[in-house]
């Protein structure tokens, strides 16, 4: 599966990949509004999902993990999310979730919080486009990446 071989590229990225799967599948029983939540878990806090007595999630250890458990669980009774919830996780957000647990299941602080740090511009090998501006590098490499090729320029009369 392409997504198998991108989870051992690069692990998925809590705020962007993880995240938006917990916030739409798991918050609404185990996120931040008291009156809801169920199991005495909240999803929404590192803390709680890795608390150490009776851990949820194993950094580094999906198949040990009882979130992982629940998630791909085939039993009603005990699958996550629950059939009456309405909310079920496509194989690839379960697959995402399974990388990032093995991945060490890092939580990430919103981007607005951490530091700002230029990133490293990428070295572009084979390029039959000109990279007039930094930001083009970073296209032809995601580019390369997806094994496509960028668009001829376009005439400047355009």
């Amino acid at each position: 599966m392409i997504l198998s071989t991108l989870a051992a590229a690069e692990p998925p990225n809590f705020s962007r990949d993880i995240l938006p799967i917990l916030s739409d599948t798991c918050f609404a029983c185990h996120g931040p509004d008291a009156k809801s939540r169920e199991a005495d878990l909240r999803l929404d806090q590192q803390e709680s999902a890795l608390r150490t007595e009776k851990p949820i999630i194993l950094p580094g250890k999906s198949n040990d993990s009882e979130f992982m458990k629940r998630i791909l669980s085939t039993d009603p009774e005990s699958v996550m999310p629950p059939p009456k919830s309405g909310r079920k996780l496509t194989a690839t957000q379960k697959e995402l979730l399974k990388a990032w647990i093995d991945s060490g299941a890092k939580w990430g602080k919103h981007w607005a919080f951490e530091p700002i740090q230029r990133p490293a511009v990428p070295t572009i090998e084979n390029r039959k486009s000109k990279i007039k501006n930094p930001i083009d590098s970073f296209i032809r490499a995601r580019l390369e990446k997806e094994g496509l090729s960028p668009s001829p320029e376009a005439p400047k009369h355009t």
